[in-house]
């Protein structure tokens, strides 16, 4: 199979819900809707507090700091990815010698891949705003609010997905690279 216009091993059939999956990554807020809205249709029918309205306060300040933490982290993570993949992309072979196997990416290809990791730190960095912002919000009060509970856990999810993009793009120019 050629991917990216370079010969890799393929096992197993064609998954099209991934490939679209992949190349949809504006996607990832509607699917991180939907299951926060089934969170919420569900808490509703069984009459029970939406998001984590009834958890204790520290758990709850816990939790959101910890979300802020991680996706902060992350999108660091991902940050130093994004150069990292700039220098391997951008590697030519020396004069005389055999083309690198990323070097038969198209320019195309190279812009969809660069994507991927730019389209998960915006996200991430808004995880971390929301989550903090919740916090502030709650305050020390006995219930939390259900609003911004419900936004930082709909930014991750969305994260999540972003960072299974992220995940597939990093094995993919592994592959590539080693072709």
């Amino acid at each position: 199979m050629s991917l990216y216009e370079v010969d890799v091993q393929r096992n197993g059939r064609r998954r099209t819900l991934w490939r679209w999956f992949l190349l949809h990554p504006g996607a990832d807020f509607a699917w991180a809707a939907l299951a926060v809205i089934i969170w919420l249709a569900i808490s509703l029918l069984a009459r029970q507090p939406l998001m984590l309205e009834s958890v204790d306060p520290g758990a709850r300040r816990t939790l959101f700091q910890t979300l802020a933490t991680l996706a902060g982290a992350t999108a660091g993570l991902t940050l130093t990815s994004v150069s990292m993949l700039i220098n391997v992309l951008g590697k030519k072979a020396a004069p005389g010698q055999r083309e690198l196997p990323l070097e038969k990416l198209s320019a195309t290809h190279r812009r969809q891949i660069g994507e991927v990791f730019l389209f998960a730190i915006p996200g991430l960095g808004l995880l971390v705003v929301a989550a903090m912002v919740t916090v502030v919000l709650e305050g020390d009060s006995v219930t939390g609010l259900w609003i911004p509970e419900a936004l930082a856990f709909l930014l991750a999810f969305a994260s999540v997905l972003a960072l299974l993009r992220v995940g597939w793009a990093l094995r993919r120019v592994l592959a590539i690279a080693t072709a």
